[in-house]
């Protein structure tokens, strides 16, 4: 699965505007997870992320190549401790994952996609009350007082975040990025556009989309993506060999 390995590419070419700090996976250092989602009131926030006007994104991308060598966490802006007001945010995660299998199961793959989108919704840091949009592609987070008392910071949320995905078991390496540079955060607004629609146009592949392509809406994609008119063209319609 390499459908989204430009965006990958392009995500990556955005962060060298400044510096990245690297702080490889380890599990011990993982912040607290709830079972269920922590209401913070506003009384109680300490911090607020992608909020009071701030741009945020969030998008997350899958790829069976080796652009994701290792498990980490990249952090480019300011981390946890060090801001002071409302700011910028993103979000952004690459799965290396084993091979899917698209070639010989296609539904059986775009599943396993959606799948591994959901676990986003399923981790809960304690403290840290994620608010997410899948219409605008945004992810506002509120940090209660007392989490910002124990030293909480991107490194041990995203070990979090690394922990639930490694659940999934074709997951392999996992790259959380944790970004405050309003610069960059508003510059990758675009990428997480495509990967939105790529990831409703493997949707509409998976509902049994028509494969004419010349009144297809989702032609423009197809036409952009490597690959994606392929996985188009070769989704088998129910009952047919």
């Amino acid at each position: 699965m390499k459908l989204y390995d430009n965006i990958i590419d392009a995500t990556m070419e955005a962060l060298k505007e400044a510096p990245v700090n690297k702080v490889p996976y380890a599990p011990g250092s993982a912040w607290k997870c709830l079972a269920e989602s922590e209401f913070i009131m506003q009384r109680d926030a300490g911090l607020e992320l992608g909020g009071a006007g701030e741009p945020s994104v969030n998008y997350t991308m899958v790829t069976t190549s080796d652009r994701i060598t290792e498990d980490e966490v990249l952090i480019v802006g300011k981390d946890i401790p060090a801001i002071t007001g409302s700011t910028a945010f993103a979000r952004i995660v690459m799965l290396k994952t084993s091979d899917l299998g698209e070639d010989q199961d296609q539904e059986k793959a775009f599943q396993a996609i959606r799948n591994l989108e959901f676990v986003r919704y399923h981790v809960f840091p304690e403290g840290y009350m994620v608010r997410v949009s899948s219409q605008s592609n945004q992810e506002q987070v509120r940090i209660s007082s007392e989490a910002l008392r124990k030293k909480i910071d991107f490194a041990k949320v995203g070990a979090t975040y690394i922990s639930k995905y490694k659940e999934v078991s074709q997951v392999e390496k996992v790259r959380v990025i944790f970004i405050t540079d309003k610069k960059i955060v508003e510059s990758l607004r675009e990428n997480a556009d495509k990967v939105d629609k790529i990831t409703r146009t493997l949707t509409h592949i998976l509902d049994g989309m028509p494969t004419d392509c010349g009144h297809c809406s989702m032609k423009a994609v197809c036409d952009e993506v490597e690959g994606m008119k392929e996985l188009h063209l070769g989704k088998k319609k129910p009952g047919k060999e």
